[in-house]
């Protein structure tokens, strides 16, 4: 054999050895699981790190750019250790979000310690929890506000005057369009930089509203 051909055959050796270690060290998560990163940890930090003046990735403050699942994990995350990973020690201490935004919840601060603490896997393509035929304000739908919305639409931060903390709020953003722009089908698609809800969430919003949008 040549000395050109075997170089070249030992250069493809070492980059298919290089590309499935590479594959390797990123763990993907079971998209089955109770905690998935693209269902239950991309939204929290797209709503409440993430939005425009803040970690998107046209800003990226002080350097940080969370705007997907490997930015995320290289700033800040140190993999199976929640309290040696700085972004969970900013929120954890509510140092982030700044002053004047919507904190994390008790319950979002626990499960990003619980996905940290499980590897940061990247769990894509997650299993749906969600029944379209249940509809209730207090159990859905202001839920669904607090995970996707409220980071940028929650006073004194209102984007573009839309309020989603609270019930008036919700109710009243139904004749600005809410519906549209979670279903993309409006001028101003939402979650500004994340993914579409899901189908059956874009239902549980419109059977509340064709119900009357109770406050239930």
């Amino acid at each position: 054999m040549n000395i050109k051909k075997f170089s070249l055959i030992a250069a493809f050796a070492f980059v298919g050895v290089w590309g499935m270690q590479s594959c390797q060290h990123e763990q993907m998560g079971d998209p089955n699981a109770a905690i998935c990163f693209e269902r239950d940890i991309l939204p929290i930090i797209n709503s409440k790190c993430a939005m425009s003046g803040c970690h998107d990735a046209g800003t990226a403050a002080e350097g940080y750019d969370l705007s997907n699942y490997k930015k995320i994990v290289s700033d800040g995350i140190v993999k199976g250790k929640p309290n040696s990973s700085e972004l969970y020690e900013v929120v954890a201490d509510n140092e982030m979000p700044p002053k004047g935004y919507t904190k994390l919840s008790d319950a979002e601060k626990q499960m990003l310690y619980d996905w940290i603490a499980d590897g940061a896997k990247n769990g894509i393509n997650c299993a749906v929890k969600c029944d379209s035929a249940v509809s209730g304000f207090t159990a859905v739908i202001q839920p669904m506000m607090t995970k996707y919305c409220v980071g940028c639409h929650a006073y004194p931060n209102a984007s573009a005057q839309v309020e989603l903390s609270g019930y008036i709020g919700v109710k009243n953003a139904i004749n600005q369009g809410l519906l549209k722009s979670l279903d993309h089908s409006g001028n101003y698609p939402m979650p500004k930089g994340g993914a579409k809800l899901s189908d059956c969430e874009i239902n549980q919003v419109r059977n509340w509203i064709q119900r009357g949008a109770p406050n239930d």
